[in-house]
């Protein structure tokens, strides 16, 4: 393992999100605060978008975990739903209520624990993850549902972590309400070069390990930009790294086992654009190439 043979406490780089492990990029730093603000201030439905591995799910994670203590959550992990009766089933099983009946009774019964919540001062967040599935007809219920009241609050406010073609669906004419309560939508990006070499760094060390006697700086350079600055594909990279460099009884990972982890990550240099300049104005490394990802 090469926990054992980098020194590293435990896996640098897991697969899975860990909140625990949470990088404060600049970018997620800003969406999760303006998602908390939506949240304070009774916004019924917020929605964040980003591409995939960019980090949407660990900062609804984040999300859950700051809320106050009065606040009932619900974290859906699957937004593959075949009907609006599917998606109130999901949403009562994850508050812990019976999933029986038909669509307006479930309906009902959803109604009526969320108005109960707000009669008990409690606050109700539905966190919905890859919410690009949703149909027009499931995000008109969610607009429906965000719409009830009691007193001066919402009765739930509704958190879509999506890809950017949950766009297109919104767009459609029958949506044109939804778009218009739709004021909090923070979007994310591919880090930087410069974070996400701090990324790298930030998670070995988290792990117990010293980064300069784990990778050296050329390698870390070619993971940064070879990955784009797609968290999930750090963290594939930089394992597939310290995998390859255990195998070979590497002293530490070079640029070399840097590159051939790419490669086996479906990474292949672009022949065409291989020259490019990277973001941001900053010379190429010299081991670097431009990468594309491969479908």
């Amino acid at each position: 393992m090469e926990e054992n043979r980098f020194g590293l406490k435990r896996r640098a780089f897991p697969p899975l999100p860990d909140t625990a492990l949470y990088y404060p990029a600049t970018q997620h730093e800003t969406a999760l605060a303006q998602l908390q603000r939506g949240i304070a201030e009774d916004e019924g439905i917020l929605l964040l978008t980003g591409g995939a591995g960019a980090g949407k799910t660990l900062l609804g994670y984040l999300l859950v975990e700051r809320l106050d203590e009065e606040v009932t959550s619900a974290f859906l992990t699957n937004s593959h739903f075949a009907d609006r009766a599917a998606l109130l089933q999901a949403i009562l099983y994850d508050l812990g209520l019976p999933i029986d009946g038909s669509e307006q009774t479930l309906r009902l019964r959803l109604t009526e624990q969320l108005l109960k919540n707000c009669a008990d001062k409690r606050r109700t967040v539905v966190v919905m993850d890859e919410a690009q599935h949703l149909n027009a007809d499931l995000l008109e219920e969610l607009r429906m549902l965000a719409n009830l009241e009691a007193g001066t609050g919402k009765a739930v406010q509704f958190v879509l972590l999506a890809q950017a073609s949950i766009l297109v669906t919104m767009n459609h004419p029958a949506l044109a309400s939804l778009q218009q309560r739709v004021s909090i939508r923070p979007a994310l990006g591919e880090l930087g070069a410069e974070e996400a070499y701090d990324y790298l760094l930030h998670l070995l060390r988290l792990a117990g390990g010293k980064p300069e006697k784990i990778f050296d700086e050329a390698a870390l350079e070619v993971i940064a930009r070879g990955t784009q600055g797609i968290p999930r594909c750090l963290n594939q990279a930089a394992h597939q790294a310290l995998v390859l460099a255990e195998g070979g009884e590497l002293a530490k990972v070079d640029a070399e086992a840097a590159l051939e982890a790419l490669s086996v990550l479906g990474m292949i240099a672009d022949e065409e654009t291989e020259d490019a300049e990277p973001p941001d104005g900053e010379p190429p490394h010299p081991h670097i190439k431009k990468f594309k990802r491969t479908a």
